[in-house]
């Protein structure tokens, strides 16, 4: 492989150059290296990695995390979860559940309440807008019948009348 790499006319695996020459050790673009080194010893990778091995028989367990962190982790053991208490989930009293009826019907006589409340405001509304459309339609009637004449001709235009402004002053 290593052959087909500074082969002439060749080009770099990493970015796909050409590369300009035969024995080109680095890519010139990308600096990859291209001839590869065969006595790197690389400690984790390609190489026991020794010092590790001695960290780990000094410390042989790591101290234990809080039990959020543990199951963030996944180091979390369920199995150490000691049972609930025999009367802990147990249903409540009389005393407590009368008192939770109690505040349920309260909450649903106050719901009934502002609905009614909401029924009597919306018929008063319709009420209000009913009696002025009845007021303007009276009104309506009443000026067209001011705005004839007792002969029953109608009222001359306020248009075709001369405003007082537009007449000169005589005086």
């Amino acid at each position: 492989m290593a052959d087909e790499i500074t082969a002439p006319g060749s080009t770099c695996p990493w970015c796909s150059t050409p590369l300009p020459a035969a024995g080109a050790e680095t890519c010139p673009t990308c600096g990859a290296q291209l001839i590869p080194d065969t006595d790197a010893q690389v400690p984790g990778v390609t190489a026991i990695d020794a010092e590790a091995i001695v960290r780990a028989a000094r410390h042989p367990a790591p101290q234990r995390r809080s039990r959020l962190l543990a199951w963030i982790s996944g180091e979390y053991d369920g199995d150490a979860e000691t049972p609930a208490a025999p009367g802990s989930v147990s249903p409540p009293d009389n005393a407590v559940r009368r008192e939770m009826l109690r505040l349920e019907l309260e909450a649903e006589v106050r719901n009934l309440q502002a609905e009614a409340g909401l029924a009597l405001a919306e018929a008063e509304v319709e009420a209000r807008e009913q009696a002025a459309e009845d007021a303007s339609d009276a009104s309506d009637a009443s000026d067209a019948d001011a705005e004839a004449d007792p002969d029953g001709s109608p009222a001359p235009d306020s248009a075709d009348m001369p405003d007082s402004a537009d007449t000169p002053d005589r005086g």
